[in-house]
C-alpha cells in the first residue's frame, strides 16, 4: 500500500520508548514498535528515582531504525513522554547526538533523568516551599520541587548545566539541534509553579524563594511546531517539522476518547480516571485539572496505586511460597489468580490498597478491614485488592462528579482492566455507567494524532 504523508509519534515512557506511524489521510496507525529502555540507574538519594538518558536515547534510536525506507514518507514528528520529571543538559550535548559521540566525556554534559517517581522531596521538605499561584499543586517528583531540593542539597548539579526540561523536551531539542528548550503547557503544568490560565511561571514567587528562574523554559500552547529535523536520520528527511513535546497522559486520552460524554479509566502501572471539560470546577482532593487541547482541561484523578499494587501482591505470594520450599512460576500464579472463583461471605474482606500512598494524601497507606476466620483466603485477598483499587478511584473521583460533567459512558483501557474480570465487574458496580473495553491506541499514536488535528494544513 502506498502512503503519501505519514506522521511519526514517539512516546518516551517510564520503562519503554514507543513509536507509531500514522497515515494522515485515514488517521490510522500503520506501524508500531516498542523497545524497553532499561534506563533505571543508581540514585544519589535513597528515595530518588533516576534514569540514564543514554539508555533512553539508544532505545529511541532502535525504534527509529526499525521501519526502514517507509520513514521517507514522514512529514511531521510528534513527541510526548512521562510528565513531571526533569533532566538538565548543556547545549554541547545536543550536538553529540548528531556527531554520534556518546562517550564517557559526553556524560558530563547531561544529568540523569529525575523521574516522576523520585521521592527525595518528602513531605517535610515540601512544607518549607512557597505555595504556588495555580489551581494545581506541586508534589514530590515534580520538576520545580526537584530543582528546589537540588539547589539546597546538590547545588553543583544546577551550576553545571544551562538548560532543563522533561525528557521529551530534550528529545525535541536534540532532533532540531537547538540547545534551548521550549515547553508545552502540558509539561509546564506538570512541574508545578505554573499558572495555566495566564500561561506563565510563578516567577515572582520563585524569585523571592531564590529559585534559579533562568532555567525555566519558554512555554507555548500544545500543538505548536518547535522546529525542523536538523539532518536526515533513519530515512526521515531533513527539514521534517517537529512539534513541541506533549504530555503522555493527554496523548493517551486523545487517542482513546471519541466523545466529550466519555470518561476514561486506565489502569497500567498506576491508575487514572479522566474526562475532558471546558471549565475548572471546585476541586476534590484527588482531582486536578491539567491543560488539554483547544483551551479545554483534562479532569484527572491520578492514583499512584494500580497494576503496581497487584504486582506487589503477586511478588509477596511468590516469596511466601518460596520460603516454604515450594515452587510456582509468576505466570502460573497470575493465571490461577485471574481464574479464581468468586467467594461470597456475609462479612466481606475490605482491602484499602494504598501501598504507595497518594500524592494528595502521602501519609496514608494500605490496610485490611473485616478480617474473619473464613474470608482470609488467597481468593478473597486478591479480589479485595482488585476491588479496593476501583473503590479508591471512586473515592478520588465520585460518580456524582462524572454525572454532573455529562459523562454517559466509561472507556476502560490498559491490560489490568482487559485481563481482570473482577476489576471489570467492580467498575460497573461502583460507577454504574456503561463500560466499553477497548484495546486503546497508545500515547505514541496519540501525539501523532494531536499533531494532525492541530496542524491540518501541513497534510492537505
Amino acid at each position: 500500500m502506498d502512503f503519501d504523508k505519514l506522521i511519526l509519534g514517539i512516546d518516551i515512557g517510564t520503562s519503554s520508548v514507543k513509536i507509531s506511524l500514522l497515515d494522515s489521510s485515514t488517521s490510522k496507525s500503520i506501524y508500531a514498535k516498542s523497545v524497553p529502555t532499561k534506563a533505571k540507574t543508581s540514585s544519589s538519594h535513597q528515595k530518588g528515582d533516576e534514569q540514564d538518558v543514554f539508555n533512553i536515547l539508544k532505545a529511541m534510536q532502535e525504534c527509529l531504525k526499525s521501519p526502514g525506507k517507509i520513514m521517507e514518507k514522514v512529514k511531521a514528528i510528534g513527541i510526548c513522554g512521562q510528565m513531571h520529571g526533569i533532566v538538565f543538559w548543556d547545549e554541547q550535548f545536543v550536538q553529540t547526538f548528531w556527531d554520534n559521540e556518546f562517550t564517557n566525556e559526553t556524560k558530563k554534559l547531561v544529568s540523569n533523568l529525575y523521574t516522576w517517581q523520585d521521592a527525595r522531596t518528602d513531605l517535610k521538605f515540601l512544607t518549607k516551599l512557597p505555595k504556588p499561584r495555580s489551581h494545581l499543586k506541586a508534589y514530590s517528583g515534580y520538576g520545580c520541587n526537584t530543582i528546589f531540593w537540588l539547589k539546597e542539597n546538590q547545588p553543583e548539579i544546577l551550576s553545571n548545566f544551562k538548560h532543563c526540561g522533561t525528557i521529551q523536551d530534550l528529545i525535541v531539542s536534540i532532533l532540531c539541534n537547538q540547545g534551548k528548550p521550549v515547553m508545552s503547557t502540558h509539561n509546564a503544568a506538570s512541574w508545578g509553579y505554573f499558572d495555566v490560565i495566564e500561561c506563565s511561571w510563578n516567577t515572582d514567587i520563585l524569585i523571592k524563594a531564590n529559585f534559579p528562574v533562568y532555567l525555566l523554559p519558554l512555554v507555548v500552547q500544545p500543538g505548536k511546531i518547535f522546529g525542523t529535523l536538523y539532518e536526515t536520520i533513519y530515512h526521515i528527511p531533513k527539514g521534517t517539522v517537529v512539534g513541541v513535546a506533549l504530555g503522555d497522559l493527554q496523548c493517551s486520552v486523545i487517542a482513546t476518547l471519541t466523545s466529550m460524554t466519555d470518561a476514561v479509566i486506565n489502569i497500567s502501572t498506576s491508575a487514572q480516571v479522566a474526562f475532558v471539560t471546558k471549565i475548572i470546577e471546585k476541586q476534590c482532593d484527588g482531582v486536578e485539572y491539567f491543560p488539554y487541547y483547544d483551551n479545554h482541561f483534562l479532569a484527572v484523578a491520578a492514583s499512584l496505586n494500580g497494576g503496581n499494587v497487584l504486582d506487589c501482591f503477586v511478588r509477596s505470594v511468590l516469596s511466601w511460597v518460596s520460603a516454604l520450599g515450594l515452587n510456582i512460576t509468576e505466570d502460573e500464579l497470575w493465571n490461577r489468580l485471574l481464574h479464581l472463583p468468586d467467594e461470597e461471605h456475609s462479612t466481606p474482606l475490605i482491602v484499602n490498597p494504598l501501598i504507595f500512598g497518594e500524592r494528595h494524601d502521602p501519609t496514608t497507606f494500605g490496610s485490611l478491614i473485616n478480617v474473619t476466620n473464613n474470608n482470609f483466603t488467597l481468593s478473597e485477598l486478591f479480589s479485595g485488592f482488585c476491588k479496593g483499587l476501583i473503590n479508591n478511584l471512586l473515592k478520588m473521583m465520585p460518580r456524582e462528579m462524572l454525572l454532573k460533567a455529562g459523562i454517559q459512558r466509561i472507556i476502560g483501557s490498559g491490560s489490568v482492566i482487559t485481563r481482570n474480570h473482577i476489576i471489570k465487574k467492580e467498575i460497573e458496580n461502583c460507577f454504574n455507567l456503561p463500560l466499553s473495553l477497548q484495546m486503546p491506541e497508545d500515547s505514541a499514536f496519540g501525539v501523532a494524532l494531536a499533531l494532525l488535528k492541530n496542524n491540518p494544513h501541513l497534510f492537505s
